[in-house]
């Protein structure tokens, strides 16, 4: 009997070693997959939504002491697609706190006067010049009252994050809110006093065709003297004028 029943158990010996080595074989596959896609996820991740790789670049940086001292880096808020994009100076207590862009009074502000030409932050783009809070004391970021403008060299050490947002929105139309927004695209020479209201060219630094620009006050400096509020309701007016000329 022992011997009559030996081929029968050498055949199904032979069936699990088989049965081993195929499970065996895409345990292996299965391993080695995702060590493939890992390494080609990257490029592909940024070649798919290059503004999501951006905003990882502004998280991740640190050219600068603002990305140490900062509470979120403030990358920008709107539509990828926007004909218009607002640009200000840089993030406040509000935004550091919450990573958005113009969410404090003057952001409140700013809203009414989108929503007073049929736009809003949704239609639009609001960026900064640097993506991360000033502060006049860098080691109390909960203090009020501890904002401060960027200086030059935290300016160039941003600048080109926002050329790059530049480049991938394609605005028809820039406005620049406030005098320092100003003179980092336009040039430390410019006043904003003289330049409010009237229509430059502003030619992007990595080239490609120009772009209309537009300086206005900071909804900050109306909050401090609402009768400016006259002079960017006109240039409102102006913009949406110019948006409606190019539908």
């Amino acid at each position: 009997m022992p011997n009559e029943s030996s081929p029968k158990q050498e055949l199904l010996e032979l069936a699990r070693q088989l049965r081993r080595r195929v499970e065996l074989s895409h345990e292996s596959d299965f391993l080695a997959a995702p060590r493939a896609r890992h390494a080609a996820e990257p490029a592909a991740a940024e070649a798919c939504d290059p503004f999501g790789a951006l905003a990882a670049k502004v998280a991740a940086c640190r050219q600068c002491p603002l990305g140490s001292t900062r509470l979120n880096a403030v990358f920008g808020v709107g539509s990828p697609q926007a004909r218009v994009m607002f640009i200000g100076e840089g993030p406040g207590f509000e935004e550091d706190h919450r990573g958005e862009p113009f969410v404090g009074k003057s952001g409140q502000l700013l809203d009414r006067i989108l929503e007073s030409i049929g736009l809003s932050r949704r239609t639009v783009y609001i960026a900064n010049v640097v993506k991360c809070h000033p502060m006049k004391d860098p080691s109390d970021p909960e203090a009020r009252a501890n904002d401060r403008p960027p200086t030059p060299e935290e300016m160039d050490a941003c600048r080109p994050y926002l050329d790059e947002q530049i480049g991938l929105i394609g605005p028809r139309v820039i406005v620049t809110l406030g005098a320092v927004a100003l003179r980092a695209l336009m040039g430390p020479g410019e006043s904003i006093t003289r330049s409010r209201g009237q229509w430059r060219e502003y030619q992007p630094s990595g080239g490609g065709a120009s772009v209309k620009l537009l300086p206005t006050f900071h909804p900050a400096a109306l909050l401090r003297d609402p009768s400016l509020k006259r002079d960017v309701w006109t240039d409102m007016k102006n913009l949406k004028k110019e948006l409606e000329s190019a539908s």
